[in-house]
This record gives structure tokens, sequence and C-alpha cells, in this order.
């Protein structure tokens, strides 16, 4: 029996080395893309904690400075002690007292006979609120408020602990 050439005939295709070293360029390849692309979800997750405690340390202690600016008299804490709770005395009557303090992890405002208002989100909680009146005897008043807002965390991934401490003090402008 004769053997036909065309039988064994290579065709053009990849041997087996060619094939293993693109198999583990295109690996690689997809390796680095999915660290990428898990980095870019972790950080978003990062900004994302960073974006809600940064907003809401900004408006509480925004809120805050603008009612003690507007203020007639700080009714407590006395001058010279600290507590965890400010009250003020507003020019409106039915604004007395305004109360700004923390009830479980909510930095709130209560104004006269009104329903406390919730200045923080759900997703924040407030830790260690305390003013403290260092008013000098014969001027208006002055609050120095200091409090830690920080990004609520029930699954402990590392990404969304942050935190932003604030610290202010504030005068009253009697006009």
């Amino acid at each position: 029996m004769k053997l036909d050439k065309r039988m064994f005939k290579f065709s053009a295709g990849f041997t087996l080395l060619e094939f293993l070293v693109y198999l583990g360029i295109v690996s690689v390849v997809l390796i680095m893309a999915g660290a990428v692309g898990l980095n870019i979800m972790f950080r978003k997750a990062k900004l994302t904690a960073i974006k809600e405690v940064s907003q809401n340390a900004r408006l509480v202690s925004e809120t805050i400075a603008a009612t003690v600016r507007n203020a007639q008299v700080i009714i407590s804490p006395v001058v010279g002690n600290n507590a965890p709770a400010l009250s003020l005395q507003m020019a409106d009557a039915a604004q007395n007292p305004t109360v700004f303090d923390l009830s479980g992890g909510v930095v709130r405002i209560k104004k006269g006979l009104g329903s406390p208002v919730n200045l923080t989100a759900g997703q924040v909680e407030a830790v260690n609120l305390n003013f403290v009146n260092v008013s000098y005897p014969q001027t208006p008043g002055t609050i120095k408020m200091q409090a830690v807002i920080r990004f609520l965390n029930p699954s402990g991934r590392p990404e969304y602990n942050w935190e932003v401490p604030i610290f202010t003090t504030i005068n009253i402008r009697k006009k």
C-alpha cells in the first residue's frame, strides 16, 4: 500500500507551545483587568463614604453655626461648663428654646414646642457631641462645638471606614 503524502502534510495552525504562550498572555491581561475593576469598585465605595460623611458634617456644623449666630442668649451650657446638648434663646419666641442634641447617633434640632428634626442622615452616626460655653463676662456668648461624624459600616468592609471630626467655635451676633 502506497501512502499519500497529502495525508501527512501539516495544516497551518498553532503548535501546542504557541497556544500555551498565547493563553498565558491572555490570562495575565484578564487578571490585570479584573484587578483594575475591583480597585475601581473599592475606590467608588470609599468615595461614597467620604462624600456622605463630609456632607453630613458640613450640614451639622453650618446649621448649628447659623443658629448660634442668630441666637439672643445661650441658655445651656452655662459659662465655663460643657454639655451634650445646646439650648439657645432665639429672638422669635415661637422658637424658644432651640435645642441641639444627640439621640441614637443622630444630631437633632428642636425649635420651641415643635418635634425634633434630624440633621444627620441614616447612613452616618454622630458620636461625642459636646458643647462648651467659652463666653467671657459681658459678651453675647461663644460656644465651642466638638463632634465626630462617621459612616455606618454594619458589614465591616474596610472601604466604608471613614469619620470626620468637627471642631468649631461660634459667636452670637446680636443685632
